[in-house]
């Protein structure tokens, strides 16, 4: 079983030095939690320690865009940073973190597909590859697409 706690202050971990109080991260981490524990559906096929992650990583997100926090040393969000604004590195590696998320729930041939099709292969070339029909592949990669939705919509 997920120790809830540990698990929100694990993540709260990772937004240190951000300006927002470590405190009033986890709080508001606990209510992610507790928002996940409502919503979780076995049936997706993800742990619920996955999902919970998600879940709070999501909101701390969206607690820190809101606050528009900055210290002396960083702009405030939608300032350059190194040529982008500060909103889209956020929401950069929010995207990341989620493809990876959902990637690490997948069969390998499934990565591989999604990998081949991420490179800009096309379907016939991806199918001839891996010796399926491009139908199988198509369904492969909408199935990841929804997954990365549903991660995106909570």
């Amino acid at each position: 079983m997920v120790d809830g706690e540990r698990l929100v202050r694990m993540i709260v971990r990772k937004f240190d030095n951000v300006g927002v109080a470590e405190d009033d991260l986890f709080q508001e981490g606990m209510l992610a939690l507790l928002k996940a524990e409502r919503t979780f559906n076995d049936q997706l096929g993800f742990k619920f320690e996955t999902y919970a992650s998600r879940v709070i990583h999501n909101r701390l997100i969206d607690v820190l865009r809101t606050a528009q926090v900055h210290t002396e040393d960083e702009p405030l969000a939608g300032e350059a940073v190194g040529g982008k604004p500060l909103t889209e590195e956020i929401d950069l590696m929010h995207k990341r973190e989620i493809l990876q998320a959902v990637l690490a729930t997948c069969t390998e041939i499934e990565r591989a597909i999604f990998n081949a099709y991420f490179q800009g292969y096309a379907y016939d070339e991806i199918s001839g590859i891996f010796g399926v029909n491009a139908k199988k592949i198509d369904n492969t990669i909408q199935k990841i697409k929804k997954r990365v939705q549903s991660y995106n919509e909570d």
